[in-house]
Parts: structure tokens; C-alpha cells; sequence
């Protein structure tokens, strides 16, 4: 089962929820059913370092090189 992320169209919260087929998930903060999923990017271990397919690090809250200033 797939994890997505979200954006909700009310709020503007931003989630990730592991969803199955066509299921629609609920804003874990204002309860809508209004969200939109995200382009998410993927990332991998090589070697000891994490890289990201975006360029920055694998974390969705900052855009460092590396993970280990925030792991």
C-alpha cells in the first residue's frame, strides 16, 4: 500500500496517509474531504548517503543537502 501525500484544499495542511485504491483520506486537521494529492519524489540510500530525486535532502520540511543535521 502506497503512502501519499496531501494538501488540503481548505485548510492548506500538509499530510502524508497510506491509501489504498480510489480512497479519498480526510484532512487529519479540519476533517475535509477536499484535498489533492501532492507530486511526491522518491529517495534512496547509497553508500551510507541519503540522495533525494529533487536535489535536496529526503525531508519534506527542510531543504538541506543532508539528513543528518535533523535524524
Amino acid at each position: 500500500m502506497p503512502i501519499f501525500e496531501f494538501r488540503c484544499g481548505r485548510c492548506r495542511h500538509e499530510f502524508e496517509k497510506l491509501v489504498t485504491g480510489a480512497t479519498v483520506p480526510a484532512c487529519p486537521e479540519c476533517g475535509s474531504k477536499r484535498v489533492e494529492k501532492k507530486f511526491s519524489v522518491f529517495g534512496s540510500k547509497s553508500g551510507g548517503k541519503f540522495t533525494s530525486s529533487k536535489g535536496g535532502s529526503g525531508c519534506t520540511s527542510c531543504a538541506k543537502s543532508s539528513c543528518s543535521s535533523c535524524h
